[in-house]
């Protein structure tokens, strides 16, 4: 078998794992991905017509798999098993356990599948790798197991949450809100949601979730990506630190994302100003991560906060 062959089958499986991850999929993304033209592309989807795939679909339209069509197991390169084995040592630390347990069922469906010599594989490397992690889990432990899928359901049928919640002082509220999304800062879950009592955005930290509802009630309103939204969120602040200058080359990436818009290297350290929509509660929290090597020259409330 020749080389272009060769990458013809390549090609072909791979649109096929295309077609099983994803409702409808364009030949000219499908071209685009592969580098090739889009007629190839209606040749490849030819050719797996022709080996009894059915796809529902035409040229223009997009194609997809005939709806209850059961493909058989697909089969892994060995640098996709060592990537699930890292991603599952990292889901084992850093997921909530809502999560945690279904990505272990879902890794057991995937060892299933894999080749004897796969197999060996995971066993023989599995230990030697570790994620340290010195959060306490005590506090997740205590909270709602399944609020994550939750959050989830919610935000892909688009219906408000009831919650019950209690505030970093101890208060418990109940609230309903329309949650934009979920990310996962310094250790813990967030919630970004739009809260119908406050009639604004906020954040809720997962753990202190106590109670969980979803409601049948649709959102009030459209809202776009949570990264989107925490880019374009709220007013900016304006942040001064004076920052030690040995730790300076572990901020480099961080300090970006937390809005930095001037440096200066003074005699005392380096003098960092930033422009932050999230002085309340991100940005202190990045903050108090190196507080021993920095001072806060403004604004006051931010060091009334920390």
């Amino acid at each position: 078998m020749n080389d272009h062959y060769l990458k013809k089958l390549d090609r072909v499986t791979a649109i096929l794992t295309q077609l099983q991850s994803k409702p409808v999929v364009r030949a000219q993304d499908l071209a685009e991905k592969f580098d090739v033209s889009v007629r190839t592309i209606y040749r490849d989807v030819k050719t797996l017509e022709n080996a009894g795939i059915p796809i529902i679909g035409e040229a223009g339209n997009g194609y997809s798999l005939m709806d209850g069509y059961k493909l058989p197991p697909v089969m892994f390169t060995k640098e996709e098993v060592l990537s699930f084995i890292t991603a599952e040592k990292l889901m084992q630390k850093f997921s909530h356990q809502s999560l945690g347990g279904h990505y272990q069922t879902a890794m057991e469906k995937v060892r299933s599948v894999l080749r004897y010599s796969d197999k060996n594989l995971i066993q023989n490397i599995e230990k030697q790798i570790d994620v340290f992690n010195f959060h306490s889990q005590q506090k997740e432990e205590d909270s709602l197991k399944n609020v994550i899928p939750i959050i989830l359901e919610s935000i892909a049928e688009k219906t408000q949450l009831n919650i019950e919640y209690q505030t970093v002082d101890s208060r418990v509220t109940n609230r309903t809100i329309e949650a934009v999304g979920i990310f996962f800062e310094f250790n813990f879950w967030y919630i970004m949601a739009y809260c119908t009592l406050r009639k604004d955005f906020r954040q809720f930290r997962v753990d202190r979730i106590l109670q969980i509802f979803k409601t049948q009630t649709p959102f009030l309103q459209e809202y776009g990506q949570i990264n989107d939204y925490r880019k374009s969120q709220g007013n900016k602040v304006k942040a001064k630190l004076l920052v030690d200058k040995k730790i300076m080359a572990h901020l480099v990436n961080s300090k970006k994302y937390y809005g930095l818009v001037e440096e200066i290297e003074t005699d005392h350290g380096m003098e960092l100003t930033f422009e932050t929509e999230w002085i309340n509660d991100g940005f202190p929290r990045w903050v108090i991560t190196f507080a021993d090597y920095a001072t806060i020259l403004e604004p006051e409330s931010l060091r009334v906060r920390m």
